[in-house]
């Protein structure tokens, strides 16, 4: 995961010092290049091929790409390229993206699996914005005329410069202005027959592969704990696979889960301490995430300790559960919403919920972990799984998780299982502290990101 910010035919902006405002994105080395009438900006958090051979903004074939995120299934579709006589000079997925988009121009995108966020300008003289399929990767955009400026979060640009989300699965022509759909989630697909967990353990297979340390998010819940238990399976011998929880109440029902999960599975378990927000660690959270979501900033604020923890211990990413109620209808209202749903109905609810996440979950997710320079990856998003579970009818993918808790038969505990699971931040506490910190919390964090980022930021 890395930062972007970039400018098209917009003229007096000086790229390196917006950059600079992203610099907690990429510790690992940053660059400017020009192409065209574009000028890309970069700066790396180093995950894949380490060497500053796969720095960025990277140059191929006279074209220029600035790429956030990661391609999951970047070995393939490099075996692919090499079948049609290409070769490589770098062993990363960086290379692979831009020789790809060489190959097969935008037509590339839907070989690519993964999460991402990239600007290209290809040698022909295009030069386009892209999103991923369902907006796990933030990327924000703010137009002046015909002139652009692009970045991965709302801190690069100036308080007069309005910016909004490019939507997820959508690329935008910054010549033509053409805003295009290159991916829709609500498209029917067949049916997977592949179970449910093969689904998810190729998710954490990938997520977990990395030329840099991998480490776990644990909850004591359900699907934190599937996840943990995958990574754990799949670890090569000699390689400790560690967890971290957040504690903010060190008697709470979640972190005694959490302990018990571990010892379970002979995982070392690193407790993070969290104190009782005050009104500035709230604060905090919302400058850190950018939206006033309640939910989204009391989870943040759980969180940053964790990743600041994270960071400090030399971890560069951490799986997560994030995304399994949403998927497989957990949630209480929405869970309420599919009892009354017919199959229609209930795969409308969940494709809703979908689209919120690229607005809220994932934002949060993104953002809250790379303010300390850690990437947080969410196997729940694996490509195949996701579009599995949609094309699923009600009976098959009930409300209340019915589908994944019959794929977590024989893998965790029935224990774990069967737990009635309060939300992160309700189960730690967070909720409650935060009320007692401010005596209007949506107000107060509305409030702070209109100050901070101006109206228009809640996507």
């Amino acid at each position: 995961m890395c930062g972007l910010f970039g400018a098209f035919n917009w003229s007096g902006v000086d790229v390196s010092s917006r950059l600079a405002r992203l610099a907690h994105r990429g510790p690992d080395g940053a660059g400017v290049a020009s192409a065209g009438a574009a000028v890309h900006g970069h700066v790396r958090l180093a995950l894949v091929d380490l060497t500053s051979a796969s720095d960025q903004p990277f140059r191929y074939a006279g074209a220029v790409l600035s790429f956030n995120g990661e391609i999951w299934n970047w070995r393939e579709v490099r075996h692919d390229l090499q079948a049609l006589g290409r070769t490589f000079s770098t062993n990363g997925d960086t290379e692979v993206l831009a020789q790809a988009l060489d190959e097969w121009s935008l037509d590339a995108l839907p070989r690519l699996q993964g999460m991402f966020a990239f600007a290209w300008s290809s040698r022909d003289g295009r030069h386009v914005l892209v999103r991923d399929r369902f907006g796990e990767v933030p990327l924000y955009v703010a137009r002046r005329g015909d002139a652009y400026l692009w970045s991965s979060e709302r801190k690069a640009f100036d308080t007069s410069e309005q910016a909004i989300a490019l939507p997820a699965g959508t690329l935008l022509d910054m010549a033509s202005g053409i805003l295009t759909r290159w991916y829709d989630a609500a498209a029917p697909r067949p049916f997977d027959p592949r179970p449910i967990a093969e689904l998810l353990a190729r998710g954490v297979t990938l997520r977990a592969t990395a030329d840099a340390p991998v480490c776990c998010l644990i909850s004591g819940g359900l699907d934190s704990t599937l996840i943990l238990h995958l990574a754990h399976q799949i670890a090569p011998p000699g390689q400790e696979v560690v967890a971290y929880t957040a504690k903010l109440d060190s008697d709470s029902a979640d972190l005694r889960a959490a302990r018990r999960v571990t010892d379970h599975l002979g995982v070392r378990l690193i407790e993070v301490p969290v104190q009782r927000p005050d009104a500035a660690a709230l604060s905090a959270a919302v400058k850190a995430i950018e939206i006033p979501s309640k939910a989204q900033v009391e989870i943040a604020a759980m969180c940053m300790p964790l990743a600041a923890a994270i960071a400090s211990d030399g971890f560069k990413a951490c799986l997560s559960g994030e995304a399994a109620d949403e998927l497989f209808g957990g949630y209480g209202s929405m869970h309420i919403k599919g009892y009354r749903a017919d199959d229609d109905e209930w795969r409308a609810v969940r494709l809703a919920q979908l689209a919120k996440m690229a607005r809220g979950n994932f934002v949060r997710c993104n953002k809250v972990f790379m303010a300390y320079g850690v990437e947080c990856r969410l196997p729940f998003m694996e490509q195949d799984l996701v579009e599995a579970t949609l094309a699923m009818s009600k009976a098959q993918c009930p409300p209340g998780k019915g589908a994944l808790k019959a794929a977590a038969e024989g893998l965790v505990p029935r224990w774990v299982i069967d737990r009635q699971k309060d939300t992160f931040q309700g189960g730690a506490g967070m909720i409650d502290a935060a009320q007692a910190a401010v005596s209007d919390p949506r107000g107060f964090y509305a409030s702070t990101c209109k100050t901070i980022y101006g109206p228009r930021a809640k996507d």
